[in-house]
């Protein structure tokens, strides 16, 4: 009896082993662009502090900012960023396929839908990606996107006087953990 209980919890331990060795990519230091306007003049804020974590089984993406890290070549707006310690943008959401290929793939195009947290209020937010395949070492894919986000719907609009909208890029190489 002891002993078929002992296989038991041996078998359930290496099913448990093998059904939860999830494909998962991250980065930490990605690259994210954000355009708009400040003070009537265009202005482009880039930071390389952008965390992403991708679940390939599950096609579900994170991404995670902190706002201080963008940096731009007006000194009064980098200030007014850098007050903005603690604030983060975060989103969590499912591309709109079932799995991730892990092997050699064409260039695949999807929508992500989740939600989005930026100073302190959480939205629905969807955008469109584009993941491009080509395993080097521990590098497994690029993974792109773009979104505009309205920053009134965030509360916003004191922060950046006359701005409305933020246009945002993303390129990152997606690495396994």
């Amino acid at each position: 009896m002891r002993l078929g209980l002992m296989a038991i919890w041996v078998i359930w331990l290496l099913v448990m082993g093998t059904t939860s060795a999830a494909q998962v990519y991250q980065t930490q230091a990605g690259t994210i662009l954000a355009s708009g306007k400040y003070k009537g003049a265009g202005v482009t804020a880039v930071s390389n502090h952008l965390f992403m974590h991708l679940n390939y089984d599950k096609a579900e993406i994170h991404l995670r900012l902190i706002i201080p890290t963008l940096t731009t070549k007006n000194d009064s707006l980098n200030e007014l960023l850098y007050r903005l310690s603690g604030q983060e943008l975060i989103f969590s959401g499912k591309m709109n396929i079932a799995f991730v290929q892990t092997k050699s793939h064409p260039k695949q195009k999807f929508a992500t839908q989740g939600m989005l947290f930026l100073n302190g209020i959480s939205r629905a937010f969807s955008f469109n990606s584009v993941l491009e395949h080509f395993p080097r070492g521990n590098a497994s894919c690029i993974l792109s996107g773009e979104f505009v986000i309205d920053l009134k719907q965030f509360n916003i609009e004191n922060i950046l006087p006359g701005e409305e909208k933020v246009a945002v890029k993303f390129n990152q190489l997606v690495l396994k953990i």
